[in-house]
C-alpha cells in the first residue's frame, strides 16, 4: 500500500428508490424503450415499470433488480442501496471517477474541470471505479477521495452515500485504467482540456509512486499524455 488509509466520516443515509428509479427511467428512453416493451421484456406489468420509474417504496425490492438487470444496471444497488459502515474504515468500494468525476465542482472550490454537467443527473451514465473502471485503491489508497454525497444531491439524485475521486485522482485513475488496464489511448480528453483545473505534478506525484508496478509501455503512454500527446 503506498497511501494511508485514513477513516472517512459517515453521513446519514437517505432512501435510494428515487434515484434507483430515476436512473431506470434514464436508461429506458436511452435505450430507445417505451414502457410496455420494458414491461413485456421483464414479465412485470406496466403499472410495476411506472411504480419504479418513480421511486415507489411499495415496490418489492426484487422488482426494482429485475428491471435494473434487464438494462444493465445491476451495479446501482451496490452503490445506492448498501450499509456504509465499512467505508468508515478506509477505502470505499466504489467511487465516482473518470469523465464523471471531472464533471463535478470539487470539495475545495475549484470549478469542474469538464463541463458536461448534463450527465451527473443521470446515474446510468455514471462512471463508476469498481465497477466501469479500474478502483486504483490498492496503489494510493484513498488519496482524493472525498464524500460528493451533497454535491450530487444538487443534480437531483439522492444516495444513501456517494464517493468522488477529485480531479487529480480523477485523472489518475483514467491513466491507469487506460494505459495499464486497457492499454490503449485515454479517450475523450486531452491534458489540454484539463490542465487548468488539474494539478498535474499531483498526478505525476502518484504515477512516480506506481512506475514499479507499471508495465513499460503503460508508463510511456502515461508519460506521452502528460506530456500532450495523443493529440
Amino acid at each position: 500500500m503506498l497511501a494511508i488509509e485514513a477513516p472517512m466520516t459517515q453521513r446519514a443515509s437517505p432512501q435510494p428508490g428515487a434515484a434507483i428509479g430515476l436512473a431506470i427511467r434514464y436508461a429506458r428512453k436511452t435505450a430507445g424503450l417505451s414502457g410496455e416493451k420494458l414491461a413485456e421484456a421483464t414479465g412485470l406489468s406496466l403499472r410495476t415499470i411506472v411504480k419504479i420509474e418513480q421511486g415507489d417504496g411499495a415496490v418489492a425490492l426484487g422488482r426494482y433488480k429485475t428491471v435494473a438487470c434487464e438494462l444493465g444496471l445491476e451495479w446501482m444497488f451496490d452503490v445506492f442501496d448498501r450499509d456504509t459502515s465499512d467505508e468508515a474504515l478506509g477505502t470505499p468500494k466504489y467511487y465516482l471517477s473518470g469523465m464523471t468525476a471531472l464533471c463535478l465542482p470539487p470539495a475545495d472550490g475549484r470549478p469542474p474541470a469538464l463541463w458536461y454537467t448534463s450527465s451527473l443527473s443521470n446515474p446510468s451514465s455514471w462512471r463508476i471505479a469498481g465497477k466501469h473502471t479500474a478502483h486504483t485503491g490498492a496503489l494510493i489508497g484513498v488519496a482524493g477521495l472525498w464524500n460528493a454525497t451533497a454535491t450530487i444531491a444538487q443534480y437531483g439524485v439522492v444516495a444513501p452515500c456517494i464517493w468522488a475521486a477529485n480531479p487529480e485522482r480523477a485523472v489518475f485513475d483514467l491513466l491507469i485504467d487506460s494505459c495499464e488496464i486497457r492499454q490503449c489511448r485515454v479517450p475523450n480528453v486531452q491534458v489540454t482540456d484539463i490542465d487548468d483545473v488539474v494539478n498535474l505534478e499531483q498526478v505525476r506525484e502518484w504515477v512516480a509512486q506506481c512506475e514499479p508496478f507499471l508495465a513499460d509501455a503503460a508508463r510511456e503512454g502515461i508519460e506521452d499524455w502528460l506530456n500532450g500527446g495523443h493529440q
